[in-house]
């Protein structure tokens, strides 16, 4: 990022009646989470390690395991990505940044960093799922969701710290309305419930409708193309249709903006944390 970029970005974010920051898995990773961390990977999980694997990426969407393997290895992974990541650093320098402004944050990021670091949770919409929650996979009904922490704190109690593997069956997760298998509330497959989330849906149609005659920014944070249909699409089409918006793309690899947006708009490639800690000073 030049002096150039940054001071461009500042005059966009000071001269801004409201800022929407889009979060995808790159702000995650620039907070600490990154999930192609192989030295990291090899410390939370060496069971894993001797089984093969090097990284949290590898695991995501692998099914060839048993249930008590399976949650032996999600037991540590939410405790490592959820329960114990409360304050980050990176996350509240965000909110700072944001101020006394109007804001609304759409995040696929299921760790609930931003509301864990000061973000309103009336003003995030988080349409892949949270850590938090945990689901019938059948689904039985639309709203079999539940808190996932009196499931996690049972897979606790039966967890070989060694093997990383459950002990005792019955502390892999059945939902309590069926007894069928249950996973976390996350967008995986087609039976995601995403009952939890219409509201903060309603919310953000609501607030981005209000935003119309505004001049707003739209901040997007390591939003790729894994599923850029979730962010990354959906800011674009926002930029493009409010007039007055302002677009901030920061991205290690994919920082390119529209060629119709880039009179209004601005891409980094770099790291997000230098980007934040520029805008901090």
């Amino acid at each position: 990022m030049t002096n150039t970029d940054y001071q461009i970005a500042a005059d966009y974010i000071r001269n801004a009646d409201a800022i929407l920051i889009g979060a995808g898995a790159g702000l995650t990773a620039a907070a600490g989470i990154n999930y192609t961390d192989r030295e990291k990977f090899a410390e939370v999980f060496p069971a894993w390690v001797k089984r093969g694997f090097s990284m949290q990426y590898q695991l995501m969407g692998y099914q060839g395991w048993t249930e008590a393997e399976m949650w032996g290895y999600y037991a540590v992974h939410l405790n490592y990505v959820y329960f114990s990541q409360v304050s980050s650093p990176l996350y509240k320098d965000l909110r700072r940044i944001v101020g006394n402004k109007d804001y609304f944050v759409m995040t696929s990021n299921v760790d609930e960093l931003f509301h864990k670091n000061g973000f309103d949770a009336d003003k995030l919409y988080t349409p892949q799922g949270s850590y938090g929650r945990i689901q019938c996979t059948v689904p039985c009904t639309q709203n079999s969701v539940w808190d996932i922490r009196p499931f996690f704190e049972k897979m606790q109690t039966a967890l070989d710290p060694e093997l990383q593997v459950l002990t005792d069956d019955a502390a892999v997760p059945r939902c309590p309305n069926c007894g069928e298998p249950m996973f976390i509330n996350a967008r995986i497959d087609g039976s995601f419930l995403e009952t939890p989330y219409e509201a903060e849906r309603e919310r953000f149609i609501k607030w981005i409708n209000g935003q119309v005659d505004k001049k707003i920014v739209l901040l997007e944070l390591g939003a790729g193309y894994n599923t850029p249909t979730v962010i990354r699409m959906p800011m674009e089409t926002i930029t493009q249709q409010i007039h007055g918006a302002s677009f901030i793309r920061v991205n290690w690899e994919y920082a390119a903006v529209p060629a119709n947006l880039e009179s209004r708009s601005l891409g980094i490639q770099g790291d997000i944390k230098a980007f934040v800690d520029a805008l901090m000073q």
